[in-house]
């Protein structure tokens, strides 16, 4: 019986695209030798598209496949990756392989952690009361934890465990700050060490105050001429009589933390007033804000006319 032509016609066709297809599955790219002297690299194998630029792990070498696709690059100044794995690629398929002779490089350690801070909170506290310290390390404490060594340089105003752990995993830790009762404020610098190497010390400063002064201030005037009058404050509390003459007369009085006092000044008959002299605790006695534990120290000037 006679083939029919469409038959003969679907029989080509059939043995084209299998022609093709092995082809296409002959295409892939292999490498077939890698392998690392020093610098010195070598990296042959086929299946690359013909005449192909070929690339290695992303431009770090470069090569040319032949008209059969086969390659073989090789240079004298490679820099190992350090995974010792090399890719080539056509562009379109790539090939994977390890450099022989090639000795894949270890991450390097973690580095030990060291004290970055110290830090009270509050750094102000009446005598009796507690702080609390903080430590914080530059990277996290390893297993088994990261030690401090703690100390204060004034145990009458503030003391502190001899030391405290960072627990593994976390980059900082607290520590109770223990103050003393005192009459009159008193500093401790609270130091914190690693090993007792004082090269690695951080710090911070805490003060504890009797309880009176730790909510007080005190505004005082004294004079600044040779004249005579009056300063009063408002709030109440200054009312001081400048002595005619002699420049003598100071007062002081007392005001709670963060109150603003303001001075007023008045001049006897004879005098006049020229201003008050600004100073670092007084820059302005219109509007002084009262600030713990200090003295803002006023000077007045009343002149004879």
């Amino acid at each position: 019986m006679k083939a029919s032509p469409k038959a003969g016609i679907l029989a080509s066709l059939v043995v084209v695209l299998s022609v093709v297809f092995a082809q296409a599955a002959q295409a892939a790219t292999t490498i077939t030798r890698a392998e690392l002297q020093g610098t010195q690299v070598r990296i042959e194998g086929s299946g690359a598209a013909p005449n192909a630029r070929l690339v290695v792990n992303g431009g770090t070498l470069v090569g040319t496949a032949d008209a059969g696709g086969n390659f073989r690059i090789e240079s004298s100044g490679f820099t190992a990756p350090p995974d010792c794995k090399v890719t080539v690629s056509d562009g379109s398929t790539s090939a994977t392989a390890t450099l022989a002779g090639c000795t894949v490089s270890q991450p390097p350690p973690p580095s030990a952690p060291s004290l970055s801070s110290l830090t009270v909170n509050p750094t102000d506290v009446v005598g009796g009361d507690l702080a609390t310290g903080t430590v914080t390390l530059s990277t996290a404490a390893p297993s088994g934890g990261f030690v401090i060594d703690l100390s204060s340089d004034n145990t009458a105003a503030a003391t502190v465990p001899a030391s405290v752990t960072v627990p593994a995993g976390s980059t900082s830790a607290n520590f109770t700050v223990t103050t003393q009762q005192v009459t009159n404020a008193q500093s401790a610098v609270i130091i914190g060490t690693v090993g007792g190497n004082f090269s690695t010390e951080r710090h911070a400063v805490v003060t504890a105050w009797d309880a009176f002064h730790f909510s007080h201030g005190s505004v005082s005037v004294f004079p600044g001429g040779n004249g005579t009058g009056r300063v009063t404050s408002q709030p109440a509390g200054i009312d001081c009589a400048i002595a005619s003459g002699s420049g003598s007369g100071t007062c002081t009085a007392f005001f709670t933390v963060g109150t603003v006092v303001r001075l007023d000044a008045r001049p006897a008959a004879n005098s006049s007033f020229v201003g008050f002299r600004p100073s670092p605790g007084c820059p302005d006695a219109s509007k002084i804000t009262v600030a713990r534990g200090t003295d803002h120290a006023c000077q007045v000037g009343f002149v004879l006319k």
